[in-house]
């Protein structure tokens, strides 16, 4: 039986509320970012952590979540870059994918963003790939080189 790739779909965004009056450390804003399944679908199958590299001015900027949901949720007042790595459930390669995330924040109005990462896995070991699909994960064909035609 030939394997086929799988591809799951997660969701990494952010949500920012702005507040009604800055705190006395002056946070304007109080904001979660997450790592999530497509519509709800249970990531926790093929992931095994999600690591958010906060900031380096909040306390214990790396925060490390082992279980759904993977979220972290602090108060600020200013956006930034946040890399946030995803660790699978696997001995095989790849072990994890990485992102850099725009957290940002704005003024008058509160913030929903959120963006589709599409993960497509060659050819998975069987295990990896049950976990895959137990997580809303798709069968898709590998792509077929196309042979070139050189005209001289």
């Amino acid at each position: 039986m030939k394997r086929k790739n799988v591809v799951v779909k997660i969701e990494i965004g952010h949500n920012a509320i702005e507040k009604d009056r800055p705190t006395k450390e002056g946070y304007t804003h109080t904001w979660s970012v997450f790592v999530r399944g497509l519509n709800g679908s249970s990531i926790e199958h093929f992931i095994e952590k999600v690591v958010f590299h906060l900031h380096d001015s909040f306390p214990k900027p790396k925060r490390v979540i082992k279980a759904p949901p993977y979220m972290v949720s602090e108060s600020g007042y200013a956006g930034f870059l946040m890399p946030i790595d995803v660790y699978f459930r696997t001995k095989e390669e790849p072990k994890k994918v990485s992102y850099n995330y725009d957290l940002y924040l704005a003024v008058g109005e509160n913030v929903n963003n959120f963006r589709l990462e599409k993960l497509t896995f060659q050819n998975p070991v069987e295990d990896f790939r049950k976990k895959l699909l137990l997580a809303g994960g798709d069968y898709v064909e590998a792509a077929r080189k196309k042979k070139r035609k050189v005209i001289f």
